[in-house]
């Protein structure tokens, strides 16, 4: 995974002024369902003008984009000493992927997906990011108890009072996690977090590897879920309903973005 880490650097680098052009672009939207509970939950009360204009900022659009993967066939030389012995029998390719997320206004995205599907036995070889992880410092504060000390033949009790102790202690939250790393269904997790949004374009990248003269497919997958919070009242997470569509072909709908990869 230090080969990937290294050459994905160098890659986000070098494209930093310029960006993937997006392949596929989706509005994202709640539920018929979900707009009519979280309208309810309001409460007829805060209506001005009708349950419509109460339910209009769910229906809001939130955006997303799906980059053109940029792909480098790796040669031996170029590669690390555990794929080289491979090299008879299989091809490895490095990719770039890019899914980008732009939340409706009055909401932020809570949780999200962006998985890819290889055909052709082909698999995941190596990902990039596999986790990362933010710091929060927090502060533990424990409490004591109260100890009464009593001898009966006596009568005499002897009370100590309660004390405190403050701990600070570093816990870690997830805010991307990869999954099936040697696998043929690949998948990034994106985790809202105190100190990371997610918002804007994300990188991402991989290594494919292939059996030799075969034509990889990838299927790619996108799901979010969005948190509304109007007039101080947050509502529980809901699954936004998307649609691709080909931005080159005046908006051809797909149902499965996909595109020959390697």
């Amino acid at each position: 995974m230090l080969y990937l880490a290294v050459q994905a650097v160098m890659m986000e680098n070098l494209f930093m002024t310029h960006e993937q052009p997006a392949l596929f672009v989706a509005d994202g939207t709640p539920s018929e369902l979900d707009v009519l509970l979280m309208t309810e939950a309001l409460g007829p009360s805060t209506s001005r003008g009708g349950q419509s204009d109460l339910a209009l900022p769910f229906r809001l659009p939130s955006h997303f984009s799906i980059g053109a993967p940029v792909v480098t066939a790796l040669t031996e030389e170029d590669a690390p000493a555990s794929m080289r012995e491979q090299f008879g029998t299989y091809d490895f390719h490095q990719v770039q992927l890019t899914c980008s997320f732009q939340a409706a206004p009055g909401c932020h995205f809570a949780d999200a997906r962006f998985a890819v599907t290889l055909s052709a036995e082909a698999i995941a070889y190596d990902l990039f990011p596999v986790l990362l992880e933010d710091a929060r410092t927090v502060t533990l504060t424990r409490t004591g108890p109260t100890l009464s000390f009593e001898y009966n033949p006596m009568g005499a009790t002897l009370t100590m009072p309660s004390y405190e102790r403050a701990e600070e202690k570093v816990r870690y939250c997830s805010r991307i996690v990869a999954f099936d790393l040697r696998g043929d269904r690949p998948s990034w997790s994106f985790h809202r977090t105190d100190q990371h949004e997610i918002t804007g374009p994300q990188r991402l990248f991989m290594i494919v590897r292939k059996p030799r003269g075969h034509s990889v497919q990838a299927t790619f997958n996108l799901r979010a879920r969005v948190q509304f919070a109007l007039g101080g009242d947050g509502f529980s997470p809901v699954e936004l309903v998307m649609l691709f569509r080909k931005r080159e072909r005046s908006g051809e709908i797909v149902d499965e973005p996909s595109v020959a990869l390697c």
